[in-house]
């Protein structure tokens, strides 16, 4: 088994007055719930046109910064973990009503020597001690059928390195079974120690599978031997405080009292502190647990994180370049748009430019986005026009003034409700008269989804002032142009639009 990066007993790499500035310069963040059922507009929960005005993500928050989340997994190396780390989410995602499994990866069998409990024994003890922390946390739901459900997935303690393969398959099954846009707390990737790390490396790679969901994750050692804004591999400006207030705070408390055999001797010396400082031979310290359980606890979210760990596979995730569909959708969709030339164009979700570049010669401007900052480069080497502009960003960063172009190609089943009725409005806001969206999307099953291409083309036919200019439909693709009604192209160029 690797070694971690630090001692559990040791001094921190962090000192209280850093690790307070660190945390006192982080902008607040929380999660609330999504509208579910009843609760969603009827128009979008069936797939029709969204014509009331949207709210936009977080104004209705307070200060913090918000994320909706329909469900929420929290990841957990050990039992113990996800209190120390998650505790906060766990009892802000109950707080709301928020529905919450916790995928327990090992059963921390490996704390004390097997000849003081076996292996089996101490694996009971530890997931009974998980069971008694989670329903402390699950009482701040006011509905008292509340509960956080947990499944024990038991691989081996200290070695889930060698099965993160196995486990990123266990947690995109997990994802399978929940609503889009489902929320993922897993251990930061560098928190330094191996199973931690390996945990965070696996729910990234679950989440290219399902990239709808989003990814938060926790530390719990980091600052036992990293100092904040030092280590090389961590994304230091995602960095968030869930702000504990005395309620969360005394059940977080309570809860990790549940974990005797981490805070006590009650079952012995464990592994590694025999001949220690008996005030520090314990797992937990005090002084350790209550430099986790901090009142401001930090957390890291990556919304774009599922959609950024499809880009780990390489720069061609979804092999535009080698595929005769993709060249042939592009192709179809350019020849469909109405006009020869376009004054001022938009295509959000421009992943590597494969459509850009044709669209590009069909522009006098060009505004290409993406959420990933890694596709986004590749496009602009791809596409090196003066007059297409590439830049970070989603539906949210929807550029001010008018357009006569729009191209959703490959992206709307990927929105959140939320997003997809801002996308409908700001579309119906910045089309000029003479504009056109054309949208192209696959008909097939897609993982995740939060809707399908017949619900996505549906919502934009029902647009008020627009109609379906054209369409071309097979058993793989939906392409079709909207927007306000002009005469056809054979109307304008040979009869004069009469």
């Amino acid at each position: 088994m690797p070694e971690p990066l630090f001692r559990g007993d040791a001094a921190p790499a962090t000192s209280e007055a850093v690790l307070r500035e660190f945390e006192d310069g982080l902008e607040p963040w929380t999660l609330r719930a999504a509208p579910t059922g009843d609760d969603r507009p009827a128009d979008l929960a069936s797939g029709g046109a969204a014509t009331i005005g949207p709210v936009r993500a977080n104004e209705s928050a307070g200060t913090a910064e918000s994320a909706e989340a329909p469900a929420l997994v929290v990841v957990s190396p050990h039992p113990d973990d996800e209190v120390l780390g998650a505790g906060a989410l766990l009892g802000t995602a109950a707080r709301a009503g928020i529905p919450t499994l916790v995928l327990a990866v090992t059963d921390g069998n490996a704390s004390h020597p097997p000849e003081l409990i076996s292996p089996e024994d101490l694996a009971e003890v530890r997931s009974a001690e998980s069971d008694v922390a989670l329903a402390t946390l699950a009482e701040l739901d006011a509905d008292p059928d509340h509960e956080i459900r947990r499944s024990r997935l038991r691989l081996p303690d200290g070695r889930v390195s060698e099965h993160e393969d196995a486990l990123a398959e266990r947690i995109a099954e997990a994802l399978g079974q929940l609503p889009p846009g489902t929320w993922v707390a897993a251990p930061l990737r560098h928190d330094g120690h191996p199973d931690h790390d390996a945990t965070g490396r696996a729910a990234r790679r679950a989440l290219a599978r399902v990239p709808t969901a989003r990814l938060v994750e926790y530390p719990v050692w980091l600052w036992q031997h990293t100092l904040p804004r030092e280590h090389p591999g961590v994304d230091w400006d995602s960095a968030r405080v869930l702000v504990v207030d005395d309620e969360l705070d005394h059940a977080r408390s309570a809860a990790m009292v549940a974990f005797r055999s981490q805070i006590s001797l009650d079952l012995g010396v464990p592994a590694g502190r025999v001949g220690a400082d008996p005030e520090h031979q314990v797992v937990l310290p005090r002084r350790v647990r209550d430099r986790m359980l901090r009142r401001r606890q930090v957390v890291f979210p990556h919304g774009a994180a599922g959609f950024a760990a499809i880009y780990d596979r390489g720069e061609d995730p979804w092999s535009v370049d080698e595929r005769w569909y993709e060249e042939r959708k592009y192709a179809l969709t350019v020849a469909m748009l109405p006009r020869r030339t376009f004054r001022r164009g938009y295509e959000p979700g421009c992943s590597i430019g494969g459509l850009t570049a044709l669209l590009a010669d069909r522009c006098e401007q060009l505004l290409a986005t993406d959420i990933v900052p890694a596709a986004v480069e590749t496009a602009r080497e791809r596409v090196p026009h003066p007059h297409v502009d590439f830049r970070v960003g989603g539906v949210a960063d929807w550029p001010a003034g008018e357009l006569d172009l729009v191209v959703l190609s490959e992206l709307a089943y990927y929105l959140s409700d939320s997003e997809f009725e801002d996308a409908l409005r700001y579309s119906q806001e910045s089309l000029a008269e003479d504009g056109v969206l054309a949208a192209a999307h696959w008909r097939h099953a897609i993982p995740g989804a939060y809707r399908d291409a017949e619900a996505i083309h549906r919502a934009l036919a029902d647009q008020p002032g627009w109609e379906r200019l054209a369409s071309y439909r097979d058993e793989d693709v939906l392409i079709e142009t909207f927007g306000p009604p002009r005469p056809s192209v054979a109307s304008g160029e040979f009869f004069g639009g009469g």
